[in-house]
């Protein structure tokens, strides 16, 4: 399906004549400069907002302007059945499928599109495509110049025109078509090239029709997409859910029962972006009964928000909704949405979210500078005395033991609490001196 796109700086430029003076200028400005002022004020705009502004100037379509597309899709869908059926390979094909759901070997649902055959009226599509089948096969048994041949032929590529069926089925025919041609020598192969070549026209007229029906109706798909944008899913994700859900309309939509497209299409668009928020709006579902909860909390907070002025506490929450605090606290903290890594965020949308959370790991530098910090603490412990570095072990934990109390330490080594301080004030300060000697020392020897 082709989408129409804005022109570039450049081509923009070249379709209007121009004066250039001497000096190789316009304007005022050279041409390259203008260019690339136009690209970066482009770049400088975010996904998001180039699809809309694309959008800025599609009109939607009259009543009579969709009447006018949908009769071009029925005679494109027409005249590919109608070059199917003036084929005597793709009618014998036909024949043959006749001939398979007649025993069994095929069931008839299988032929009709997956939605058309899950649909209410599914029982008496594939009925009329059962008889249209029986009138293929009995077509394929006459010769083409028979009396009355023409008149049944334009009513079966009538009649699977009305239906929509599977496109492996479609596949198949054609495929068949295809594998004829080649096998033939130049004098077959003509008309039946001619025939996929008029199955190629009527598939484009269809394309372009549907094309111009969905591209008239994507502001509508934005609308829809922007009434739940609350529901945490990126808005470009809603469009393009949307969108899909407008190409699914533009495929079924039948203008002869007289309804509006934008009224068909606003319901498969809802559908379509409902299905994705179950999908990915929240990874994490409340239970229903929790969900009535945290409604009476949301209320109640509302109501004393605008009472009082100010942020509530949990506990006046609680006493308005008539919960307990640890209640009102637990919704809270269900009520939390979690934030995707990869959500967008700021006004164009550029930047992720886990860019801007710093980086809680170690850097090679930070673990170089603990290894080297642990080396030196070891070295000075070593230069003390057995009993001094047992306490200073068990004082600060050192070497992966929990550390200790000066009771505890005291109890120990049988002196008290004050003692213990003592020493341990006198021996970090004997560590401090030496520390300072080794660092006058290599600088010394620097």
């Amino acid at each position: 399906m082709r989408f129409r796109s804005s022109l570039s700086a450049s081509e923009s430029e070249s379709s209007f004549p121009v004066s250039i003076d001497s000096a190789g200028e316009r304007g005022g400005e050279r041409a390259p400069a203008r260019r690339a002022k136009a690209a970066g004020a482009q770049a400088s705009l975010g996904a998001t907002e180039l699809y809309f502004r694309s959008l800025a100037g599609s009109q939607p379509l009259t009543r009579e302007g969709e009447v006018a597309i949908g009769r071009r899709i029925e005679a494109g869908a027409l005249a590919c059945f109608e070059a199917w059926v003036r084929s005597p390979i793709a009618l014998r094909e036909l024949a043959f499928t006749a001939e398979d759901v007649e025993h069994g070997a095929l069931s008839i649902r299988d032929l009709l599109c997956e939605a058309d055959a899950n649909d209410p009226e599914a029982d008496a599509c594939a009925a009329r495509l059962a008889g249209l089948l029986d009138v293929a096969r009995a077509l394929a048994a006459r010769k083409q110049d028979d009396e009355g041949v023409e008149i049944a032929l334009a009513g079966l590529a009538a009649g699977l025109a009305e239906l929509r069926l599977d496109p492996a089925f479609e596949e198949r025919i054609e495929r068949s078509l295809r594998a004829a041609a080649a096998a033939a020598d130049k004098a077959e192969r003509a008309p039946i090239e001619a025939t996929l070549a008029a199955i190629a026209r009527g598939r484009r007229a269809v394309a372009q029709a549907k094309s111009e029906l969905v591209q008239a109706n994507l502001r509508l798909a934005v609308a829809i997409a922007r009434e739940h944008q609350r529901f945490g899913v990126p808005l470009l994700d809603l469009v393009q859910e949307g969108n899909l859900g407008l190409i699914r309309a533009a495929d079924k939509f039948e203008y002869r029962r007289g309804h509006r497209f934008g009224t068909y299409a606003a319901w498969w668009i809802k559908q379509a972006i409902k299905r994705t928020i179950l999908n990915q709006g929240k990874p994490v579902r409340m239970p229903v009964h929790l969900t009535a909860i945290r409604s009476q909390v949301v209320r109640a907070r509302r109501d004393l928000v605008q009472e009082r002025g100010r942020e509530p506490t949990v506990e006046e929450v609680a006493e308005r909704s008539g919960l307990s605090v640890e209640k009102v606290r637990v919704i809270g903290e269900l009520a939390l949405e979690p934030l995707s890594l990869d959500a967008p965020v700021g006004e164009e949308g550029d930047t992720r979210f886990g860019d801007l959370l710093a980086n809680e790991e170690p850097t090679p530098a930070d673990m170089l500078a603990r290894r080297r910090l642990i080396e030196q603490t070891r070295e000075l412990l070593d230069s003390l005395q057995p009993r001094e570095r047992e306490l200073l072990r068990r004082r600060f934990g050192l070497d992966g033991n929990e550390d200790e109390t000066l009771e505890e330490i005291g109890q120990s080594f049988s002196l008290t609490r004050e003692r213990i301080r003592q020493i341990e004030a006198k021996l970090l300060e004997k560590l401090r001196m030496r520390s300072r000697q080794r660092e006058l020392g290599s600088y010394l020897e620097g």
